[in-house]
């Protein structure tokens, strides 16, 4: 080997993983590039459309509702009509600007769980994996969908409630609020931290609703008014009235999906038990002293309250698995068990994906992938209990002896 050939070794060996977050990152790029022409049905049904008001309207558009998103998402729609993008391309680059920091925060949040240097081996295996997943590319450069936004705001304040950083946790919560109202899946991990760890206060919960409306102000400066973003969840809960939207959850079993009857008869009785197993799990998680600052606690519990959600709830649609699959990377990467969970939840939503993105090509059925996805979250129920109930009891400070007194 000759030295310059010793140098590039020694060079690649040195910078490996900042090597492998570029590679990655330009790998990613390249295959976002083949969808950025991909028309959805979304965007042609409704993204189209709302970027065309909002452009026509300018600034005054912002005092009215355009479309059923959140009023920050508006806002940044806007801005981007002001650059010289066509409504496609704004859309998707939106969405990619934020898988790279999704993929960014996942990494930063294994270093800090594992007390590693961001740029080593496993941040960028875990930058590597959410940024190539098939459900990041597809849901922003094939579908022109944000989803990334919100999720990323979850994992910086996961990655700062680590840190004990809790206020700027708990704005980034209210930030990921402002863009989705999914964002409420995570939220009964954090009740379950203020109570059973006892470091964060009530207020800070108030910190949420208090973010999402700073991110609401420009709107609101326009005319708009206060109850409006309170009004726009409350519409989404009630939008569509299915009770199940191309999600393989419980209700994939027990009605068809376009039957509105069923819907109202589902609806009601959904909020209640979702509300009673995650009910279940902060009892047994208090009763067994959980210790939920441990960091694989906290990440696992996380998957298990956003799958409960996902499971349990009406109208759910395929899109809003992306933040457990998201939690599974990470989990997996940290705590290096569980990997079948978290290839066989990206199939299923990979399946979600594939029949709304395209002509509805069903690569198994709906019901057949309820299955598979009722029996994948009874197998991690079964290991939540297994290793975070039984296994993850905090740790009493050994009690040291007292040294004996010295006689002269």
């Amino acid at each position: 080997m000759t030295e310059v050939e010793k140098k590039i070794v020694d060079f690649i060996k040195k910078y490996l993983p900042l090597l492998v977050f570029i590679g990655a990152t330009l790998i990613g790029l390249i295959i976002r590039f083949y969808g950025m022409e991909f028309r959805s049905d979304d965007f042609n049904s409704f993204l189209n459309g709302w970027w065309k008001v909002i452009e026509d309207g300018g600034i005054n558009s912002l005092s009215k509702q355009v479309g059923n998103y959140n009023i920050p998402y508006q806002i940044i729609i806007f801005l981007l009509t002001l650059l010289p993008f066509e409504a496609l391309t704004a859309y998707k680059l939106l969405s990619i600007v934020f898988d790279i920091a999704l993929a960014f925060s996942a990494a930063l949040l294994v270093s800090e769980a594992l007390k590693k240097k961001l740029f080593s081996f496993l941040p960028a295996l875990t930058y590597t994996l959410v940024f190539c997943s098939l459900i990041v590319i597809f849901n922003s450069s094939f579908w022109a969908q944000c989803d990334s936004i919100y999720v990323t705001f979850i994992l910086l304040a996961i990655y700062s409630t680590l840190k004990d950083k809790h206020i700027r946790a708990f704005v980034f919560l209210g930030l990921s609020l402002a863009f989705k109202l999914q964002m409420v899946f995570i939220l009964p991990v954090y009740l379950y931290y203020y109570l059973s760890s006892k470091k964060i206060s009530v207020f800070h919960f108030f910190i949420i609703p208090a973010v999402d409306f700073i991110a609401c102000l420009p709107a609101l400066f326009m005319g708009r008014n206060v109850l409006d973003i309170i009004k726009i969840y409350a519409d989404q809960t009630d939008y569509g009235k299915l009770i199940q939207m191309n999600c393989p959850n419980i209700y994939a079993f027990m009605c068809n999906g376009s039957d509105m009857t069923y819907y109202y008869l589902f609806k009601p009785i959904s909020i209640w038990l979702t509300f009673l197993v995650l009910a279940v799990g902060l009892c047994f998680i208090l009763y067994k002293k959980v210790d939920l600052t441990e960091p694989k606690n906290f990440l696992f519990t996380s998957v298990w309250t956003s799958f409960s959600c996902l499971m349990f709830l009406s109208s759910m649609h395929e899109r809003y698995s992306y933040l457990l699959d998201i939690l599974l990377i990470i989990y997996v990467v940290v705590a290096r068990k569980h990997y079948a969970i978290a290839v066989i939840s990206s199939l299923v939503s990979l399946r979600g994906y594939c029949y709304y993105l395209f002509d509805n090509y069903e690569v198994v059925s709906l019901q057949l992938a309820a299955v598979v996805f009722v029996g994948l979250y009874a197998y991690t129920t079964y290991a939540f209990v297994k290793d975070v109930i039984i296994n993850g009891k905090k740790q009493d400070k050994p009690v040291l002896p007292k040294a004996k007194a010295k006689h002269a």
